[in-house]
């Protein structure tokens, strides 16, 4: 091997290693490196869970999840959410937060679901009142009250009302029109005596909201004095009676002294006039 054919070596492996040194730069200044954080295991949810079911323990999974990614107020044990009550539609995969569930107290799963000091309070509806079937359970809607003594006339009553079930079903599992009997709404109780007052003025009317319809309704400012009813009313109106004219006379009598005179075995009365001086 001469002298040029060495030279010619030893270059190519110069060069080689430079080119093999830049290329590893390149690719470490270039490419970007996941960094592998901790992981904790979360609940998540096995399968679709309707508002209003009881969560038992075949909805439920143990799941590692990283830091970054898990939500605040998200349960780590399946004993903090088995038995508790679904405030809203629960999904598949979804990591449980203790916000999404309530603890299921005495009687029926709708008496949890309602916001502490509030009330539930069911009007009969119709096709009509009931937007022709288009209410569904977490729906809001305005009251209109429709009086039709004295002349026509409506007034908005309750404003942004929370609908909690139609008829006896509490979930929108069916997003379909479906005529109902009857509407459960979640009031407080100044509220609901606004609603028995308006539903003795006259008939009611549900008015469907937008969900993202956030604005303030001036509502009617009802007269909440006690209403006094016909026969009240006609003792109140009764005029005074007037005096027996036979009393006052009888009174007037009394007001003679009678004297029984003896003469032997006679008896005589005589009366004495009492007169005002």
């Amino acid at each position: 091997m001469n002298n040029k054919t060495l030279l010619f070596v030893i270059l190519s492996l110069v060069f080689g290693i430079v080119a093999v040194y830049l290329a590893q730069n390149w690719l470490k200044t270039n490419t970007q490196t996941e960094k592998v954080g901790s992981t904790s295991t979360v609940v998540t949810m096995v399968s679709e869970v309707p508002l209003g079911t009881i969560i038992e323990r075949k909805h439920l999974a143990l799941t590692p999840v990283p830091d970054d990614f898990i939500p605040k107020g998200a349960l780590t044990e399946i004993s903090q959410a088995e038995g508790q009550v679904v405030k809203n539609r629960l999904y598949q995969g979804e990591v449980l937060r203790k916000e999404r569930i309530t603890p299921k107290g005495e009687g029926s799963t709708l008496a949890s679901l309602i916001t502490p000091t509030m009330r539930a309070v069911t009007i009969r509806v119709n096709d009509v009142v009931g937007v022709a079937g288009f209410l569904l359970p977490g729906n809001r809607v305005d009251i209109i009250n429709i009086i039709t003594k004295g002349g026509l006339k409506t007034d908005v009553v309750l404003s942004n009302v929370k609908i909690l079930a139609i008829d006896q079903r509490a979930s929108n599992d069916e997003n379909k029109p479906v005529v109902v009997r009857a509407v459960t709404l979640e009031l407080s109780l100044e509220q609901a005596e606004t609603l028995m007052i308006a539903k003795s003025r006259g008939a009611l009317q549900l008015a469907l909201r937008n969900p993202n319809d956030t604005a303030i309704i001036e509502l009617a400012n009802l007269d909440l004095k006690p209403v006094k009813n016909e026969f009240e009313q006609a003792v109140i109106d009764q005029p005074e009676p007037i005096a027996d004219i036979s009393q006052k006379t009888t009174a007037m009598e009394s007001s003679a002294y009678k004297v029984l005179l003896l003469k032997g075995m006679q008896e005589q009365e005589i009366k004495i006039e009492n007169k005002p001086e």
